[in-house]
């Protein structure tokens, strides 16, 4: 009977106890050796590479103007980033790419190799990566082919500019257009993008040969098998 205060009843455990440490589902759980350790995130907007190497404590580039490899690709629309006209730009450049044009222009500028254009969703796995470039200083130093009475000098260095170029000047003497039409004219030259390009065309036609082959008794004309085929639909009564 249960006692008074409810009706409740005590009910007494028969036999061992439980430890309470045990997981009954300890089996079932996966070993820490075959778990799998996804590796951190890295921080996107750190900086990867400085040039010049000597200012890499110092050099602040909260500043600089960005360079995506879209802005330079011949293979984008405008609507995937392209800046500059097709006929100018370069198919499938890299960070690289522009890091060693740059290097050759000695323009400061910081590597960014975690970041991707936004309106290119493939941009983050295929080609992925921003350049951080002092424009400005670039302008002030005479890098780019400032002549000596500190006027630009488009005849030396820079194509000619159409007059929306003219317009967007910045006040440092030279356009963020100016300089990606200079580097996309760098870059169709470098070396290291020759050797990147002909290793890629080479994998290319490996690939294509280990493919297997059709032989070309199995294959069907078809005209044959348009012939072979049957036409559906109800007899004609006579």
């Amino acid at each position: 009977m249960g006692k008074k205060g409810g009706g409740r009843v005590r009910v007494k455990q028969v036999g061992p106890k439980m430890p309470a440490n045990i997981n009954p589902l300890a089996d079932l759980a996966i070993p820490p050796e075959e778990m799998i350790h996804l590796p951190v995130q890295p921080d996107s907007n750190s900086g990867f590479l400085f040039w010049p190497m000597s200012e890499t404590f110092i050099m602040t580039y909260d500043k600089f103007s960005t360079i995506y490899p879209n802005y330079l690709d011949s293979n984008k629309t405008t609507k995937l980033g392209r800046r500059i006209a097709a006929k100018d730009a370069v198919p499938e450049p890299t960070i690289q790419d522009i890091h060693e044009a740059l290097v050759s222009l000695n323009i400061r500028h910081v590597i960014q190799p975690h970041k991707g254009y936004s309106r290119d969703a493939t941009a983050r796995w295929f080609n992925n990566g921003r350049v951080l470039v002092d424009l400005k200083g670039a302008a002030e130093n005479g890098v780019l082919g400032m002549g000596a009475d500190g006027a630009f000098d488009l005849d030396d260095a820079i194509p000619e500019l159409s007059e929306e170029d003219e317009q967007r000047k910045d006040g440092s003497g030279v356009s963020k257009k100016h300089l990606l039409r200079q580097l996309a004219r760098i870059i169709q030259g470098l070396p290291g993008r020759q050797k990147r390009l002909e290793e890629k065309a080479r994998k290319a036609l490996a690939e294509e040969a280990e493919k297997p082959r059709v032989p070309a008794s199995s294959v069907v004309p078809s005209s044959t098998a348009a012939g072979n085929r049957k036409k559906k639909g109800k007899k004609s009564k006579k």
